[in-house]
């Protein structure tokens, strides 16, 4: 079963040194890592690069935004446009000029994204449907924010596994059997949390995504 594809799955690409590109103008940067083949973005400082070219499997060259040619540069990640559904994969909502087609692993983790971060009610529809997590970006980081993140994910298991009671048009692969928080952890620094969920499916196929809010 297909659906257009409303969110990205981005891998992030382990990375072994970063180091200035001398005498290159404007500033760039040559990072290595470990697999360099599918690169689709590379953020410094939390900006996308403005150019980046992948000499090698494990090297690339990366262009440094404008704003920050002076600056000390505090953190590089590379995204790979290849998802491993891992707890590296990283959820970016998206719908680009070109639209898309997902199924089985894929399309779970994305209509569990969906629905986790819908407002309950804003769906006339199905007014219970929605997580409310999406209601969480922007908060401070406390003690109450982990627990609303906990309800959000239980909130949306439960409304998916109701959904899809009687619909045998689903398949294993696409059907959620259970979703399961297995790591969170926060930069008080930036203000950000991370949270990997775990869903398997009816086919015993297991995809890990890391929500960053």
């Amino acid at each position: 079963m297909d659906g257009i594809r409303l969110i990205r799955l981005l891998d992030v690409v382990p990375i072994n040194t970063v180091r200035n590109a001398p005498g290159v103008s404007p500033r760039s940067i040559i990072v290595e890592g470990r697999d360099f083949t599918a690169i689709d973005q590379v953020l410094i400082n939390g900006a996308s690069a403005p150019s980046f070219v992948v000499y090698s499997p494990t090297r690339l060259v990366a262009e440094v935004p404008a704003e920050m040619r002076d600056a000390i540069l505090n953190e590089v990640i590379v995204l790979s446009s290849v998802p491993s559904l891992t707890e590296n994969s990283l959820v970016e909502f998206t719908l680009g000029s070109r639209v898309r087609t997902l199924s089985g692993s894929q399309r779970l983790v994305q209509t569990f994204v969906r629905h986790l971060m819908r407002t309950p009610g804003s769906n006339v529809f199905h007014p219970t449907s929605g997580g409310g997590l999406g209601r969480s970006v922007g908060q401070n980081i406390n003690g109450a924010l982990g627990s609303d993140i906990q309800i959000a994910i239980a909130n949306t298991q439960q409304f998916i596994l109701a959904a899809q009671t009687g619909n045998r048009n689903i398949p294993a692969s696409e059907r959620l059997l259970s979703a399961e928080v297995v790591g969170r952890a926060v930069d008080e620094s930036t203000s950000t949390v991370y949270v990997t969920i775990v869903l398997t499916s009816y086919a015993g196929e297991q995809s890990a995504a890391t929500l960053v809010a």
